[in-house]
């Protein structure tokens, strides 16, 4: 029998048992969900039967890799070369994958399943390189390879075709590819366990791969080697490749009549590098005149604005006409005629479009002026100049230098250069701009200095070599050099900064590097990239070391 004082101890104590029981349960710290974020690349932890196999018979080939992979990346992501007739079967459940091959594969053929760097884990990081597993079905595997560098700056891919027909050899381009592999994140790339035989190869933007090529809307790029012969297991090196611009054909998209004196006329690219000797006609009850002036909408580089003074109304009866408009010598119109569409004119008044906003800038130390540029939404009349005070400090004014580049845009400085780590103040004044008085607050940084580089290079023969340097940070910070008498490359008044240097041959004399292009097919110029960046120091020369070209080229 228990006592009850006893009994009451016990009760006590298993209360306060299950008290701080549940006072410990509820102060229990749980990890918060999700957790950091996943960006550790899966890989491949084992395959079955191994890359390598021999007198393989078509069957399945099973993948393991290291976490939960998405299975609409697999299905995408992997590819088997050269390209058979049928789909490839591909089913996907957690870390596993088991391609089902077909049993009717090519005697003696070498197959190459790629795993692309599409390939992504359930959280969407992407495998980190491609992967190329080989098969033999016969006894031996081909051991050929072909491996370079993209220069690019972005996602891209490789394709490669087996040469079979040598007689149109651009029409294998726009065929399927033999062979992808993908670009890793430095840039190089390598397609292995190829047969003998000669290649053609290209660069494409990853988005691409595997389509077939469409010059008009795809950037591409080639090798200097119009073919790459591959002997028995030979190892192929230094295909390097620069991707190139989307070579869009230069069109006339439509006219715009703006104001009683000016119109504009859209076109589909950017006029940025427009030669000037082209021809524009204003047919006016059948007589020619000539605009009194055109040029390049200073804020849409794929306008251009003419401005003419024989029409005090809305024009009627009348066309244009553009003659040679030439971008370079692949993109130009040779004659065409604008059609215009008509609309109340705007009659507000000018505003200034560029610069939206106070202004900082950063003073070269060459005792040369930087220009503000002035950009107007429409142009400023023949007979009318703006009024422009340029001051220091809010008090001193200074003499300043106008530069009329266009009606619609006004470039302006002190007549001396600007002094560092000063304040400054424009003012414009017009009865024609929308607020008759701008007013522009102007901050200057200390000097961006400037310094030199010199390159001597030798080998053969040197009067097509060219180089251009460019500014790691600002990519449109750029300089070109062409070697001159005293064999060497040199760069004069370079901002400070961070450089990439690549020296290029330029076969066709037009002073830039050239792609190449696949119809009619012509290998791209001969480069090569300086591995390391170079460093310029204001008020500095910099001599490298000789390049000889011989060891590259």
């Amino acid at each position: 029998m228990i006592c009850l004082s006893n009994y009451y101890f016990l009760l006590r104590s298993f209360i306060i048992f299950i008290s701080l029981f549940y006072i410990q349960s509820c102060a229990v710290v749980k990890p918060p969900s999700g957790g950091p974020k996943d960006t550790t690349p899966p890989y491949l932890v084992s395959v079955n039967p191994p890359s390598g196999t021999l007198n393989y018979k078509g069957k399945e080939i099973v993948l393991k890799f290291s976490e939960y992979m998405d299975s609409n990346s697999i299905e995408k992501g992997i590819r088997i070369f050269p390209i058979i007739q049928k789909e490839l079967s591909i089913l996907s459940k957690g870390e596993i994958v088991i391609i089902n091959m077909p049993d009717d594969l090519e005697t003696d053929q070498t197959y190459v399943i790629n795993l692309s760097r599409n390939i992504k884990d359930e959280h969407g990081v992407e495998l980190s390189d491609a992967i190329s597993l080989a098969y033999s079905t016969g006894e031996k595997i081909s051991k050929g390879s072909i491996s370079g560098t993209v220069y690019s700056g972005e996602k891209s891919s490789v394709h490669l075709w087996q040469i079979k027909d040598y007689n149109n050899l651009e029409d294998i381009f726009l065929t399927n590819p033999t062979y992808i592999t993908d670009v890793s994140n430095n840039g190089v790339f390598t397609f292995q366990y190829l047969s003998k035989a000669d290649y053609l190869i290209l660069c494409i933007d990853r988005n691409y791969a595997g389509m077939l090529l469409n010059t008009n809307r795809m950037k591409y790029g080639l090798n200097w080697n119009k073919i790459i012969s591959v002997q028995d297991d030979e190892i192929v090196t230094n295909i390097n490749m620069l991707m190139g611009k989307v070579n869009h054909r230069l069109k006339l998209l439509s006219g715009e009549w703006e104001g009683d004196n000016w119109a504009r006329i859209l076109f589909n690219l950017s006029l940025r590098n427009l030669k000037e000797d082209y021809t524009l006609k204003i047919i006016h009850r059948d007589k020619a005149i000539s605009a009194s002036t055109s040029f390049i909408d200073p804020e849409d580089e794929n306008s251009l604005i003419f401005v003419h003074h024989f029409l005090q109304t809305k024009p009627e009866n009348f066309k244009v006409i553009i003659k040679n408009l030439y971008l370079d010598k692949e993109i130009f119109i040779d004659s065409a005629t604008v059609n215009f569409s008509f609309s109340d004119f705007d009659t507000s008044l000018i505003k200034l479009t560029s610069p939206k906003s106070d202004i900082t800038i950063a003073p070269n130390n060459l005792n040369e002026s930087e220009f503000i540029e002035l950009k107007f939404s429409k142009p400023i009349p023949s007979n009318k100049k703006f009024v422009y005070r340029l001051f220091k400090n809010d008090t001193i004014q200074l003499q300043e230098k106008v530069v009329i580049v266009n009606p619609m845009q006004v470039n302006i400085a002190p007549q001396n250069n600007w002094d560092p780590e000063t304040n400054y103040y424009l003012k414009i004044n017009d009865n024609l701009l929308q607020d008759s008085t701008i007013e522009l607050n102007i901050s200057t940084l200390n000097y961006v200095r400037y310094g030199g580089l010199q390159i001597p290079i030798e080998g053969p023969e040197f009067s097509s070599f060219g180089a251009e340097i460019v500014n790691v940070e600002n990519k449109e910070l750029k300089k070109l050099s062409f070697v001159n008498s005293e064999k060497e490359l040199f760069f004069k008044q370079i901002p400070e900064g961070k450089y990439t240097i690549t020296i290029f041959n330029d076969i066709n004399n037009d002073y830039k590097y050239s792609f190449g292009k696949v119809k009619p097919l012509e290998p791209a110029e001969w480069f090569y990239t300086i591995p390391d960046t170079i460093e310029i120091r204001g008020n500095w020369d910099i001599e490298l070391p000789m390049i000889n070209i011989e060891e590259f080229y």
